[in-house]
């Protein structure tokens, strides 16, 4: 079996996709499946171990024709490079997958509407009814395929994480509890909200004047530059700039120190179809508070993290239960949440679910 993966890029500074593409590329090489992993737009080389076959930028189906693939996995939907990608898979009559990212749920669905429902008249919709089968990354990501109308058979397969190959350095002890946020400096990341609710827990009170928290993000355009300025005027409108620290982008190895300096990691979004970051410090032993925007369930299921509703006011209650725990409470959910990534988010356990389906997908061809 011959796998052919396409997403639009790789860069560093791109979000979840481009790292779990390679996770999961790496992944099903170590478990002796051969797979290829291609950029629609020329870029950064490979960056994760193990992801040892590559076409960079070079036309689809010059590489398709090369390389042969009985099935080729398509990482997001909207751009017309992806669209030429999956008309050009059925003229080939090669059969594919195409896993949405989350662009399908409804927040996002809710962005720039009326050009996404042109699209889905256009082109989308079709790709998508067309294709072997869907990627979801979670049983709500599903859910909302069926809710679209959507009838395709549905590989649910969660991504994994791409651990550090070495120990953390250990916790320091510093006077004050550490707060950690990473993702994109974006709306949908709840940014704004988190210092919201910092600022009403009320820095004077005891046990919360201890906290403080740090942001790590990345930044891409003016959207997002001009969403930062934002974050900023209201730390310093709140009075919190003794508070929040903004540290911006760090490389792998810095987000990983990021995280083993945490006592607690906040991502109060509004959508994830996953959400790499939260499975990333549970492997660190953080204990989490995230959304039900998020497939996070896991969190409450295993006592490793708080799974609120989406707003102000859940995730101000969930920062006062957690700026009550004591450090033996916290770091004993932390151990939770290793075990659980461990057991569930590995890229060898996931594989097996991504290897299952393509051979469904196969099967139902022959």
């Amino acid at each position: 079996m011959i796998i052919l993966h396409v997403i639009d890029g790789i860069s560093r500074n791109s979000g979840g996709p481009s790292r779990s593409a390679q996770g999961l590329v790496a992944g099903l090489n170590r478990a002796g499946v051969e797979t290829w992993l291609m950029t629609l737009r020329q870029g950064e080389e490979p960056w994760i171990e193990g992801v040892t076959k590559f076409a960079n930028g070079e036309p689809f189906e010059q590489v398709a024709v090369r390389v042969k693939p009985d099935i080729v996995h398509l990482h997001g939907i909207w751009g017309l490079d992806m669209h030429r990608c999956a008309v050009c898979c059925r003229r080939l009559g090669i059969p594919y997958v195409i896993a949405p990212r989350g662009m399908l749920e409804p927040w996002s669905l809710g962005q720039k509407k009326w050009k996404k429902r042109l699209a889905r008249w256009l082109y989308q919709d079709r790709d998508l009814k067309m294709a072997a089968a869907l990627h979801a990354t979670a049983e709500s990501e599903a859910e909302q395929f069926r809710k679209l109308g959507f009838k395709n058979p549905i590989i649910i397969s969660p991504n994994g994480v791409n651990v550090p190959t070495h120990t953390l350095p250990l916790h320091p002890t510093p006077t004050t509890k550490r707060a950690l946020f990473v993702s994109r400096m974006h709306p949908k990341k709840g940014v704004l909200e988190l210092v919201e609710a910092w600022g009403r827990l009320g820095v004077g009170s005891e046990g919360v004047r201890e906290w403080e928290c740090e942001l790590v993000y990345t930044v891409s355009g003016e959207f997002e530059k001009a969403y930062e300025a934002k974050v900023i005027a209201k730390v310093q409108e709140l009075g919190l700039a003794d508070r929040f620290i903004f540290t911006g982008a760090l490389n792998d190895e810095e987000k990983w120190q990021a995280y083993a300096r945490a006592d607690l990691f906040v991502l109060p979004t509004y959508s994830e179809n996953f959400g790499i970051v939260v499975a990333e410090a549970l492997w660190a032993k953080v204990p989490v508070i995230t959304t039900q925007g998020t497939p996070w369930k896991d969190l409450e299921d295993h006592q490793c993290g708080w799974w609120i509703d989406i707003g102000v006011e859940p995730l101000i209650k969930a920062l006062i239960e957690a700026m009550a725990l004591s450090p033996d409470e916290l770091q004993a959910m932390g151990e939770r949440g290793r075990k659980l990534v461990e057991e569930k988010y590995t890229w060898d356990a996931v594989v097996k679910n991504m290897v299952k389906g393509y051979g469904e997908v196969l099967n139902a061809r022959t």
